[in-house]
């Protein structure tokens, strides 16, 4: 069974459809707005005759509403070769599933982008509503090898992106620098972007206290063995410590906090992540 959780924004939407979320749109009588002259909005049901009586120009004076609305939620995820690290594609499948029936359940528009180098087209999903929150999606991911030097491609994403302001997720494990994450993030600046981190253990926690060690970057393919010992041990996990500091300092200054998932994805944590926002 899939487990959904639930998202919330904290800005209003312009979409005129339907939906759950707040709304700039006027609409139907859902949120109270203000008053206004019935001469300017004629709807007499919704003569307010308490407002009517303290107006100091003796108009008829109408409530107005704004609707509720749905938004576009978007996944934009790193499919370079860093992602064929352990379970990162596992993580980035059973979140994608997740996310998709969600935005499914919620009457939301739901969007995948997969990049490395470039924008993938065989993992090109364009915003639209999903009906059952797109499951073969999930399974491409399963079956997929990542593969590409880098994940830039993602700063080609946002002209693909609806305009409206959207409800955006980036997900990679952002072994990159901090200049390009920048660049990225500058472009997907008018989006309310939920960076999702994926770690795992064994590249920081779960490394041997002693004895010979092969590291291989995935994304270059280059290789060098070290001697583990505790001291560099502490010195990797350091390492690791002070990039989540980094990153967290980062995301922040474009908004919002930046969700790690590591051994499993946990949608309750997600749905709480949200509303600790």
């Amino acid at each position: 069974m899939i487990e959904e959780f639930h998202y919330r924004i904290p800005w209003r939407t312009n979409n005129a459809h339907p939906g759950r979320h707040a709304s700039s749109q006027s609409g139907s009588e859902q949120e109270f707005y203000s008053h206004m002259p019935l001469m300017s909005r004629p709807e007499a049901r919704n003569i307010d005759v308490h407002a009517s009586l303290l107006d100091p120009f003796g108009q008829f004076m109408v409530r107005t509403y704004r609707q509720r609305s749905n938004i576009n939620v978007n996944l934009i995820a790193d499919l370079s070769a860093s992602m064929n690290f352990q379970n990162k594609m596992q993580l980035l499948a059973d979140f994608c599933q997740s996310l998709a029936i969600s935005a499914y359940r919620s009457g939301d528009h739901f969007g995948f982008f997969g990049c490395n180098e470039q924008l993938l087209e065989n993992f090109h999903y364009p915003n639209r509503w999903y009906k059952g929150g797109l499951p073969e999606l999930a399974t491409k991911l399963h079956s997929y090898h990542p593969d590409g030097v880098n994940c830039y491609g993602i700063q080609n994403s946002p002209e693909f992106l609806p305009r409206q302001r959207s409800l955006t997720f980036l997900v990679s494990d952002f072994h990159f620098p901090k200049k390009e994450l920048s660049n990225i993030l500058d472009k997907l600046i008018k989006h309310d972007v939920i960076p999702i981190i994926l770690w795992h253990p064994l590249e920081y926690q779960q490394l041997p206290e002693w004895g010979l060690f092969r590291y291989q970057d995935s994304e270059t393919g280059q290789s060098r063995h070290l001697f583990m010992r505790p001291s560099l041990k502490a010195k990797i996990k350091a390492q690791f410590d002070y990039r989540r500091q980094l990153l967290q300092h980062l995301f922040s200054r474009y908004g919002r906090q930046p969700f790690f998932i590591t051994d499993h994805f946990n949608p309750d944590q997600m749905t709480r992540y949200f509303y600790e926002q």
